[in-house]
């Protein structure tokens, strides 16, 4: 490693990534313990009290249509013309398609190719394999478009997420939650959702540009990021956000109470300036920043080329010194084992664990609860039955706290957290009915909530 890289480390370690206390990143690892200081469940009282406030100010806008409420700047990474791009896109791949990786073309999506392999579903007439996209947020208020965030998380768990980024400054906290909901509106994340790795571009998904897989010396999940395998021609910028936003929002399936964050691995092995894509690059940032806070646990840097510490030069400006600061350098497999195990770091970099990243393709009827309309209708009506209860309860909580009645404080605390874990369980219930199955379903991770690497990991 050069000395630019160690000292960049040395740097990074000595700084508190939360600013709020918490550990430094390299100090958990070398103790083997997560600091779960400020996350859901094990708050301070202090804490507790300010995510009341938190909670208050969500309250008093709670019925008021979201697009009049003040914000952070929704800032875009790039300028760019969206329609424009899809349809030169879509030109491109009607008069001079091209391969990308293993008999995927340009701009050709997952579904394209289950039709081309004759995959289809007998739940429809047509074949297709999930329904045509239903919207489950019911009107412009902040109420419909928080639950749509929320999903399947514990509210309290996305709401600490931007307290803690803003150092519990709730003002600051609020205008940069509502910020990310407006984002997500306008994005329609919700359909990406929905339609899972569906309409993802296919050569993405088949060359596994980015997969996670196993977890850390912290219990966070590992998501693994070969730039050598993507070149920016490869595919147009609104499939490759699109892929992001996917990737970012299957990824928090994978993390539970307390491990809320991941373990990226930017893996520079075979890495040239044909990997380089700028755009993708401030698009990552923008989104970790900006909309999905408090969700990198750290970022290692793994077998840069000799010439990266230019590049770095160029990047870190862009970063938040939150993020900044979880960013770790390794050149070697005894730089990763660090934060790896050896059982769980995968044998290409020097572990025990064999796995091979392979794309599962759909399955016909994989999605057939979404097909069930009556069913869908049920399960949601069951999940804003809870959620009314919930934000009963909380706003007992929060006047409680106005009122310094500790008792009822305490009392109502217990409460919500009752209702918050009945308010996730049918979030899980309804989310079979609204986002179809994906390749982390497939393989057997992720069932439910319930979290297993060991379904398709194999070691000697």
């Amino acid at each position: 490693m050069s000395g630019l890289f160690k000292a960049i480390s040395r740097q990074r370690s000595q700084v508190d990534i939360a600013g709020s206390g918490r550990e430094a990143i390299t100090t958990q690892y070398s103790k083997g313990r997560l600091d779960t200081s400020g996350v859901f469940r094990n708050l301070s009282a202090i804490e507790e009290k300010v995510l009341a406030d938190m909670w208050s100010r969500i309250l008093s806008d709670y019925d008021q249509p979201l697009d009049s409420i003040a914000c952070d700047p929704i800032v875009r990474p790039i300028e760019y013309d969206d329609a424009a791009d899809r349809s030169r896109a879509k030109e491109t791949q009607d008069t001079s398609p091209f391969e990308v990786f293993g008999g995927c073309l340009f701009n050709e999506t997952v579904a394209d190719k289950c039709q081309e392999l004759g995959i289809k579903s007998e739940s429809s007439a047509d074949g297709e394999l999930v329904p045509p996209f239903v919207s489950q947020i019911p009107d412009k208020t902040l109420k419909s478009a928080l639950w749509s965030v929320v999903r399947e998380d514990h509210p309290d768990v996305l709401l600490l997420r931007f307290l803690r980024a803003r150092k519990w400054d709730v003002e600051k906290a609020y205008k940069m939650a509502i910020a990310a909901i407006k984002w997500r509106i306008q994005e329609n994340v919700e359909e990406i959702i929905w339609y899972g790795d569906l309409y993802n571009d296919a050569s993405l998904m088949w060359k596994g540009v980015s997969y996670a897989h196993g977890k850390d010396r912290l219990g966070q999940p590992i998501v693994w990021s070969g730039s050598c395998l993507h070149h920016q021609k490869d595919q147009s910028y609104p499939q490759l956000k699109r892929y992001l936003i996917w990737m970012m929002e299957t990824l928090r399936q994978l993390l539970y109470t307390p491990v809320e964050r991941v373990c990226l691995i930017m893996d520079l092995t075979d890495h040239s300036n044909a990997n380089m894509d700028w755009p993708f690059v401030k698009t990552f940032i923008k989104f970790l920043e900006a909309y999905y806070p408090e969700c990198l646990g750290i970022c290692i840097v793994y077998n840069g080329p000799w010439w990266f510490s230019g590049v770095w030069k160029l990047i870190s400006p862009l970063l938040d010194p939150v993020v900044a600061a979880k960013v770790q350098f390794a050149q070697k497999p005894e730089g990763l084992l660090k934060f790896i195990d050896e059982k769980e770091l995968l044998e290409i970099r020097g572990g025990k664990n064999k796995y091979t990243y392979e794309y599962i393709k759909p399955v016909g009827d994989e999605n057939q609860l979404m097909f069930d309309q009556e069913g869908r209708a049920e399960a949601a009506q069951e999940l804003e039955a809870l959620q009314e209860q919930f934000v009963a309860a909380t706003q007992e909580w929060v006047q409680a706290k106005a009122d310094g009645e500790d008792s009822k404080f305490t009392e109502a605390s217990a409460r919500r957290l009752e209702l918050s874990d009945q308010v996730k369980q049918a979030a899980e219930k309804k989310d079979k009915y609204t986002r179809a199955r994906h390749f982390y379903t497939r393989t057997g991770v992720l069932q439910g909530s319930t979290v297993d690497w060991s379904k398709i990991q194999t070691y000697d």
